[in-house]
């Protein structure tokens, strides 16, 4: 997720609404790098760990159910 949180700060820094999305035991450390590049509030999707073992229906039902927290992150 540290690439991400790079990304996500960039965007954000330009005027560019951003919802990173990323695994329930990785939280911490992107929270923490959002904060040490100036950015505590960034907006994250945080989800169950780990995602490769989900079948594709459980993998859809995630992503349906991520994608809603990503829209209202993304509108707010």
């Amino acid at each position: 997720m540290s690439c991400s949180v790079h990304d996500l700060v960039r965007l954000e820094r330009r005027g560019v609404p951003t919802a990173g999305v990323g695994t329930l035991p990785f939280a911490d450390e992107a929270l923490e790098q959002a904060r040490v590049l100036g950015m505590p509030e960034l907006r994250l999707v945080l989800v169950a760990h780990p995602v490769q073992l989900l079948d594709s229906e459980q993998l859809d039902a995630l992503a349906d159910t991520s994608f809603v927290r990503i829209v209202e992150h993304l509108v707010a």
